[in-house]
């Protein structure tokens, strides 16, 4: 699932959860103090869940991008040492150039 589907898909999870806790609390039979209590808690519940997921994915994608960054480090040092290591090589093997 790519960074795109996630974010909807998140999207869809907070907005179906807030309508549906909405949906039951104005459905049920209270008075209007009770239900707007109810409502005020729902919304502190929901808000920090949704700061909680944020969080989360922030600190994975951070720690996602630094492995990325650091094995990109590596495949390019490896990739330095090889093109250093072909050159040796070749220039060892090429036969001399001075004249006779």
């Amino acid at each position: 699932m790519d960074m795109a589907e996630s974010k909807s898909m998140l999207k869809g999870v907070l907005v179906g959860g807030a309508v549906g806790a909405a949906a039951a609390l104005l459905l049920a039979p209270k008075s209007g103090r009770e239900l707007r209590q109810d409502i005020r808690d729902k919304y502190r519940q929901t808000s920090d869940k949704a700061k909680t997921l944020v969080t989360n994915a922030t600190e994975k994608t951070k720690e996602i991008v630094s492995h990325v960054g650091q094995r990109a480090s590596e495949v390019a040092d490896k990739t330095q040492s090889v093109v250093r290591a072909v050159k040796d090589e070749a220039e060892n093997r090429a036969p001399s150039q001075t004249p006779n």
